[in-house]
């Protein structure tokens, strides 16, 4: 099981060789939303598991293979205030010099982070979950999981960032979308005007991901309505 959620990029520490940053990895009495429906972690389970993730890869896009690991978690806890396992994950600088200079941006376009687990049910219920890695992603649906600037902060979503909110992003047109296929690379505002931030976004992550397409038809937006502007 994915559970995905949404990070804001602030307040990194960084040395020679990596950087680090905290992940608010998987909030305790939510209700998030999964590829197999709703799904609620109580307080107590996440509390017993709350060290499980210290030594987990961190992955790109949940892809298992030795060239998809960029990082590692270094330590884990579940804090009372925030009620969710919080994650320090460590990025290794060297060959991943693209994918850090894109967290460290502002506004960054790698905006969110998903747990891969084993969730344990018992008449619907969690009982147990067995964490196998944190992936940077480029979707989110557990609107509760960022990475954390010093202090602990929530986003207020409004429809100015619609495509952060898995509510409104259900309800957006297609056309809102470089691939409407799959409702992947947002780049028009609410009101449907072309969003030239929304372009640069994209084309950043799908030159990372090696979306040829996408990135050129980003390209071709922007040239078009932002070249200049």
């Amino acid at each position: 099981m994915y559970l995905t959620l949404n990070f804001v990029a602030e307040g990194i520490e960084e040395t020679d060789e990596y950087i680090e940053f905290t992940v608010r990895a998987l909030s305790a009495d939510t209700e998030i939303q999964s590829g197999k429906g709703a799904v609620v972690f109580p307080s107590e389970v996440l509390i017993k598991r709350q060290g499980d993730l210290i030594g987990k890869p961190l992955l790109l896009d949940h892809e298992w293979k030795v060239d998809k690991i960029v990082g590692v978690v270094v330590h884990s806890w579940f804090d009372d205030t925030q009620k969710a396992v919080m994650a320090r994950v460590r990025v290794a600088k060297e060959g991943n010099e693209k994918l850090i200079s894109l967290i460290k941006l502002q506004p960054s376009p790698i905006r969110s982070v998903s747990i891969g687990a084993v969730v344990k049910k018992q008449e619907g219920q969690v009982k147990d979950i067995e964490f196998k890695e944190i992936s940077l992603v480029f979707e989110g649906a557990d609107p509760n999981a960022k990475i954390m600037a010093g202090r602990y902060e929530d986003i207020e979503l409004s429809t100015s960032e619609w495509w952060d909110d898995p509510e409104l992003r259900d309800k957006a047109p297609n056309d809102f979308f470089l691939d409407p296929s799959s409702r992947r690379y947002p780049y028009k505002t609410w009101d449907g005007k072309i969003s030239c931030e929304r372009l640069k976004a994209a084309m950043q992550l799908s030159s990372l991901h090696g979306h040829k397409q996408i990135y050129d038809r980003a390209k071709r937006l922007y040239e078009k309505h932002c070249k200049g502007g």
